[in-house]
Order: structure tokens, then C-alpha cells, then sequence
């Protein structure tokens, strides 16, 4: 009988001894100590630039990104001169003499003009009114739009005889410059065909002198004129 005791105590021991290993694995881990205090501050390091103020934009005209991909064509009068000036510059030119050897084989079809002037412009027609939209596409700003406000011009011509350079000129007359004229001229390398030439008068320039009243329009080879055409009251 003391023999079984032992026997069963024996067997029982191991068990025991399992149970409490097993436990003592599957015990959770010990809760970390959570701190009574943090860590002093530090300072961020000092950064004269970090908040800099924007640089102020230059004022000589326009950007790229004011005129717009469609200006890029243009050939554009878009600042304000000295009238006084202007009267002895651009109208000296009037009084002289220029070579005139108009050439049948040159020719002006078609001079399209279309003004940009604000939310209304071409509001009776809807080509007008796409070739405004055209003009201003990309503006967002106020700035922007107003850079792009002015009178443009679009002349088609053509060449019909052998290829050849010539010069666009495009003179012109403003509602308030009275009788000054103002000139701007496109270089036309190695013409052939039908061509077109582009001008416009924009921001400043039209903000101050309004849009353009009369014109006339001269191909020039060399120092000689070979085509031409003008408004009715030029």
C-alpha cells in the first residue's frame, strides 16, 4: 500500500511540474514603466530664409505666362511711350519719300481684326466670341487678363512670284494718341505663297491710347514697298 502512495505521488509530480511551466510561459509580459517627466525642449535651429518674403516682381511688362501661348505670335506694342516722342520718331517717317514699286504678283486678300476688350467682348457672335476665349485661354489672374486686353490684327498675304525676304510693316493710329503713328515691323525670310503676318496692340499701350482707328499695312522688299493695303480713313 505505501508503495502504491509513492507510485501515484511520482506520477503526479511531473504534472504538476509541466502545469506550472506552461504557465509560466503564457504570462504576460511585465507593464513597462511609464515616465514621470519628459525631456527638456530644444530649440529648432534658427532659419533666416524659412519664411522669406516673396521677392517682388520686376516691373518691365509681361511674363510668358501673362501674354499666354497665343501672343507668342504676335508681334505686340504693349508699353507706354513719350507721345512728344513718338511724334518725332514714328511720324518723321511720313514725311519722307519711300520707294513704291507695287508688284501685281504680291497681294493682301484678308485683314482680320478682332479687339479684346473685357467679359463682353463679341457677346452678339459666336466666332467672336470664340477667338476672344482663344486669346485669353490660360489667364486666371487679373493681371493676367488685363495683359491680354488690346486690338489684334491678323494679316493674310501672298507671294506669287519667286521666294524671296520681305519686311511686314503695319502702321497705325490709336483712339487717344490723335495723330501720332506707331510702327511695328516683322522680319519675313524666304516668302512663298500665302503667308500671314500678326500684330497687336496690348496691355499698356491699349490701356492708355485705346484701340486702333486707322492703319495701313505695306510689304516691303529691301527699302521698296511691293504690296500694301489701309483702312478707309487712313
Amino acid at each position: 500500500m505505501r508503495w502504491m502512495s509513492l507510485i501515484a505521488l511520482a506520477a503526479f509530480l511531473p504534472a504538476v511540474s509541466a502545469l506550472a511551466q506552461t504557465e509560466k510561459q503564457s504570462a504576460p509580459p511585465a507593464p513597462t514603466k511609464t515616465p514621470t517627466s519628459l525631456p527638456p525642449a530644444k530649440a529648432e535651429p534658427e532659419n533666416n530664409q524659412a519664411y522669406a518674403p516673396p521677392a517682388a516682381r520686376e516691373k518691365e511688362g509681361p511674363t510668358a505666362a501673362d501674354v499666354g501661348p497665343v501672343q507668342k505670335h504676335f508681334v505686340r506694342a504693349s508699353t507706354t511711350d513719350d507721345l512728344a516722342e513718338t511724334q518725332n520718331a514714328d511720324n518723321a517717317s511720313l514725311a519722307i519719300r519711300e520707294k513704291i514699286a507695287l508688284d501685281k504678283r504680291i497681294s493682301v486678300p484678308l485683314i482680320h481684326d478682332v479687339q479684346n476688350d473685357g467679359p463682353n467682348s463679341g457677346a452678339d457672335n459666336n466666332a467672336m466670341r470664340y477667338e476672344v476665349t482663344y486669346l485669353n485661354w490660360g489667364a486666371v489672374t487679373q493681371e493676367q487678363l488685363l495683359a491680354r486686353r488690346g486690338h489684334y490684327f491678323t494679316i493674310t498675304w501672298a507671294n506669287d512670284g519667286p521666294k524671296s525676304d520681305f519686311t511686314a510693316r503695319f502702321e497705325y493710329r490709336e483712339v487717344k494718341s490723335k495723330e501720332i503713328v506707331r510702327t511695328l515691323t516683322q522680319k519675313m525670310p524666304g516668302v512663298s505663297g500665302a503667308v500671314r503676318s500678326y500684330f497687336a496692340v496690348v496691355d499698356q499701350a491699349y490701356q492708355a491710347y485705346g484701340p486702333v482707328v486707322s492703319w495701313r499695312f505695306t510689304v516691303l522688299k529691301g527699302d521698296t514697298v511691293v504690296a500694301e493695303a489701309k483702312s478707309f480713313i487712313w
